[in-house]
Formats: structure tokens, sequence, C-alpha cells
């Protein structure tokens, strides 16, 4: 993998193939499926995000497969081509990182064999791989540390897919509005899609959990836009010193109300 794709994965997509500066904690990406490192680590990590409540720990190890999720459904649409994604593959990396001279704990995923997968070349072929790919990441990589998180967690493992969504669509949006060719984002669109109609089976569940229909709210500063609602609440109220985000689903809509109201009055001021 040539020097531009590795910045692109590591600045993009939290996929990297370097320690970063400022480790905190690494292990092997199998041993979140051991109940007592899995028990451990929450342990360690939630404070670290400053959650008050042990949930915080178990939705924010949610999040840390978004950036790996966007960034494989990027690579089988501009490259046609992925590296290897399975938990044998990858350690998680925790380390300190800082943005406007805040500090914050951020998680990569160090990837230690780099050689990539090449796409069939038939359309047909390359279609049911891809389908595959897809499958494998999400059946073999993100469903054993979910359900591993909820076996010694607080949550229900249904709480830990829905962190997933809103970021699929955000990704979705990103990248179409991008500067990728026409040819990247029209495989990007069917890619997506390809996520969205996979069977529920594959996740664990009845049914798809990223297949899910926004919500949509009066934006916060604009009466004639509307923005998308949050798939589930990210629990950021239950961090020290947090709130509701103005999406949120658990905000009550006058609390909303009254939030663009204060939002708009001191703009106009």
């Amino acid at each position: 993998m040539n020097a531009t794709r590795v910045a692109l994965l590591e600045s993009s997509f939290d996929l990297t193939v370097s320690k970063p500066e400022n480790l905190v904690f690494s292990c092997p990406a199998l041993d979140l499926l051991d109940e007592s490192n899995m028990k451990s680590l929450l342990e360690l990590y939630t404070p670290l995000v400053k959650g008050t409540d042990p949930s915080v720990g178990e939705v924010y190890m949610a999040s840390w497969f978004r950036g790996p999720m966007l960034g494989l459904i990027y690579m089988l649409s501009a490259w046609n081509k992925v590296p290897d994604l399975s938990l044998n593959n990858l350690t998680v990396q925790i380390y300190k990182a800082a943005y406007n001279d805040h500090e914050y704990y951020a998680t990569s995923f160090l990837m230690h064999n780099v050689d990539l997968l090449s796409a069939p070349q038939q359309a047909e072929e390359r279609e049911e791989w891809t389908r595959k790919t897809l499958i494998a990441f999400f059946e073999q990589t993100v469903r054993p540390v979910f359900e591993s998180i909820a076996k010694v967690g607080t949550l229900q493992v249904g709480m830990l897919w829905s962190q997933l969504p809103t970021s699929l669509a955000y990704g979705y949006e990103r990248l179409m509005n991008g500067d990728e060719s026409e040819q990247v984002k029209q495989l990007a669109d069917q890619n997506f899609e390809l996520v969205k109609s996979l069977e529920g089976a594959v996740f664990g569940r009845s049914k798809n959990p990223l297949d899910v229909k926004f919500r949509m709210t009066e934006s916060l500063g604009d009466p004639d836009k509307q923005v998308r609602m949050k798939s589930a609440c990210c629990l950021y109220y239950l961090v020290d010193g947090g709130y509701y985000c103005f999406t949120c689903p658990r905000l009550k809509e006058a609390e909303r109300k009254e939030q663009r109201t204060a939002y708009r009055s001191k703009q106009q001021a």
C-alpha cells in the first residue's frame, strides 16, 4: 500500500500502519472477545472518555468501528481493493490526541498485513465479492466485539449497533459531496445500498440495524432547513460536562425549540 493511501486511511478512517505518539493502551483485537479482557478494558476506557456511567464506554467503544466501516466502503468504491480487516490482523490502539488545544483520547486500528486484496474484474463477480467482503466485516469483525461488549456491559447489543447508522449516512453524504469521480460515486452509492440490504442475520439481529429511516427536524439556525436526527442517543449527556445533542432522539421537541430560540437570539444580538 502506497504512502498516499496509508495517509488517507489514517486521517479519515482510523486505520493505520504505525503506532501513534502518546499511546496509552494497545491489544490485539482478538483479545476483545475475552470477557475478562473486555471488562478490564471498559473499566480503563470509560474514565478516559469522562463517562459518568459504564454505558458511556460501551457506546464509545462501538463507535470505534465507524471509521473502518466507512473506510471499507470507500476502498471498495474507489480502489476495488481492500486490506485484511479481520480481527486477526488488527490491534486496537488508544492514544492521547489534541484538537484546538483540547486533549482527548482517540482510537485507531493498527493493520499488520497491509497487502491489498483485489476485486474480480468481471462486474457480476465483483458485486458478489463486494457483498461477501462487507458481510465478513460486519459478521466476523464488528459483531463478535459488539456481542462481547454486551455480554459484560450494561447495554443490549441493539444499542451498540444503533451507533453506526448516523455515521453511515454522514459518510455517504461526505463522499457524494466530495471530489471523487462520478464512477466512484456511482459505485459508492451501490455499496452503501448494499450495506443496508444485508440480511439481519449477518448482524445477529432480526432486521438489518443499519437500514433505518431517519427523522428530520428544523435546523438550529435556519428555519428553512431540515437536518437529520441521530438514529440513537450517543450518551454524551452521561459524559462529565456533557449534554443532550440538538439532534438527539431523547431530546423533547419543546427543548429543541428552546435551543433554536436561544441560538437565533444570540446570533442576532
